[in-house]
């Protein structure tokens, strides 16, 4: 009679430590942000073609200020050239005052921080626009 009681209390306790063990572990801490790399002008490279309908998200931060992130709506078939004219439109509202925004060569853009207004970062967060390359140059 003791054994059964042993058996069952061992039986108990290793479903107890099982069940423990089925919980999912904590979510690992999320990967440290690279640091900004500011500049008074950066330029945005568009290369390709839109091969799906999609969503660009950039990030913008004034050294001192809150982020402003800008999100521009692609669809598909829309080549560098209008991207670039559509994502100038996007900047110059989010920015009318801070910012020039300009298209250079058809396919680049220039966004250029007046140097009495400091430095900002440009960060792409965000492109699930198949066919479409984006790089951004400090310059």
């Amino acid at each position: 009679m003791k054994s059964h009681l042993i058996a069952a209390a061992l039986l108990a306790f290793g479903t107890s430590a099982l069940a423990q063990d089925a919980v999912p572990a904590p979510a690992a801490a999320p990967a440290a942000e690279a640091p900004l790399k500011y500049s008074n002008k950066w330029r945005i490279k568009f290369r390709g073609e839109a091969k799906s309908d999609g969503v660009l998200v950039f990030r913008m931060t004034q050294k001192g200020r809150e982020p402003v992130q800008v999100s521009i709506t692609v669809k598909d078939g829309t080549n560098d050239d209008n991207i670039a004219d559509l994502a100038e439109d996007a900047l110059q509202k989010a920015f009318p005052r801070d910012f020039n925004i300009e298209v250079d060569d058809g396919e680049d853009l220039l966004v250029k921080l007046a140097f009495w207004e400091g430095r900002s970062s440009l960060q792409l967060v965000g492109n699930d626009v198949r066919g479409l390359k984006i790089r951004i140059v400090r310059e």
